[in-house]
């Protein structure tokens, strides 16, 4: 385990080392100085020679100017704490390193060498001292005894982050000097608003330096993102334009329209057939021409997205699609019942006791019917899905019921 000192420019090494040093002694760790952005060779090679000066750095690498990379590479080498110092050309995509990290992460305003007493050290307020404290300890071996805000004046702020931040600002300005420090654990409690309050001392003007620190994932946050690495390595994510043309296309099958109804009638009647014979090669010829399916992806995809027209529109097409399925095996049922006796089936009846295994065969079906959606190469697989979530044969059986009366 190390620290990774993660610098775009040499102003942010040389302000940086001096706290990556002391982060060093107190932790008995070592550094990697990792350069971000692959094309600045004038600024590796100064970084090599800032290596061979120090002892605490082992080793320099670079990796692309994204926070994206600096994450993976965070979370494939698992360091102790990524550091990174502010420079005001930089303060946007150091921000967004900061809250991505999987690891600890400590973002640094560095007005001066770190502090060797607890005199000069500041939290917030009372409430988040221990926090602070408890940082301070573990990279400084030094404590914090002040407070910017009282009790009194912080219990005035409420929850809102805009008081917290313009009080704290103030409190700064008039309260620190030059070598003092302000340490703030975004990882405890009141973590939006003291985030928020750090970011602002962080690109504000004041004479304290300041330390942001937010302790990274947590165990279950890691397990999660490894999961998402993985599924993203075992499918990889659509594109602008396929997630767009998906869109589209989900968007009009899930228009109620004259085609639906019709197609959504002859499924019914096709499964109507096929219950009456008992025959289960018609049942599933009318599972493969019923329309339910898109429509039903069309309100899953708008619940996805937030998109309530769309689902507005799916919610209408499924609703016609039922009455339409009803309706329509209904009357056939009423034909039926003129011209012939009236009896049940086996495959009626088997649409009759659904079961928790039937929930899982129409999940699982939904949870492949939306995948092959999204590959091109595997819509072969979606008449498949379609079989197994049919939801027409059981409408059909219910509408033979009710003409029949039984």
């Amino acid at each position: 385990m190390s620290i990774l000192f993660a610098a775009s420019s040499q102003s942010e090494i040389n302000r940086g080392l001096p706290w990556v040093d002391q982060f060093c002694q107190t932790s008995a760790l070592t550094a990697e100085l990792v350069i971000v952005g692959e094309d600045r060779a004038s600024l590796l090679a100064y970084a090599k020679e800032i290596t061979q000066k120090h002892d605490f750095i082992l080793t320099t690498s670079a990796i692309a100017a994204d926070p994206k990379a600096l994450s993976d590479y965070s979370r494939t080498s698992r360091p102790s704490l990524v550091v990174m110092c502010s420079d005001e050309d930089d303060d946007k995509f150091q921000q967004s390193c900061f809250r991505a990290s999987p690891s600890p992460a400590m973002w640094l305003k560095t007005l001066s060498a770190p502090p060797i007493l607890a005199e000069h050290v500041f939290s917030v307020d009372p409430m988040n001292q221990a926090d602070a404290s408890a940082v301070c300890n573990r990279w400084l071996g030094i404590g914090a005894s002040l407070n910017l805000l009282t009790d009194t004046e912080s219990a005035g702020l409420g929850s809102d982050s805009r008081s917290w931040t313009s009080t704290a600002l103030d409190a700064a300005k008039k309260r620190s000097e030059t070598g003092d420090l302000i340490c703030i654990d975004c990882s405890s409690q009141n973590r939006i608003v003291l985030l928020d309050v750090g970011m602002a001392l962080v690109t504000k003007p004041h004479e304290a330096s300041v330390m942001l620190y937010h302790s990274g994932e947590t165990k279950i946050d890691t397990l999660a993102g490894r999961f998402r690495h993985l599924a993203a390595r075992v499918a990889e994510p659509m594109d602008r334009e396929q997630r767009i043309e998906l869109s589209q296309t989900l968007s009009e099958g899930s228009q109620p329209n004259l085609e639906f109804l019709g197609l959504i009638s002859a499924s019914s009647m096709l499964a109507a057939f096929g219950l009456l014979q008992d025959s289960a090669a018609v049942i599933i010829g009318a599972m493969l021409i019923a329309p339910l399916m898109t429509p039903i992806l069309g309100a899953g995809l708008s619940l996805a997205h937030g998109n309530r027209p769309l689902f507005k529109s799916s919610l209408a097409t499924i609703g016609l699609g039922f009455l339409g399925a009803l309706g329509s095996s209904f009357l056939f049922g009423m034909l039926v019942r003129l011209t012939q006796g009236v009896s049940s089936t086996g495959e009626m009846w088997a649409r009759c006791n659904p079961t928790a295994l039937d929930f899982c065969v129409g999940l699982v079906g939904g949870i492949a019917a939306s995948y092959a959606r999204t590959r091109r190469h595997l819509s072969s697989a979606l008449a498949g899905a379609a079989i197994a979530a049919a939801l027409v044969p059981p409408i059909s059986t219910a509408g033979l019921h009710l003409a029949f009366g039984m």
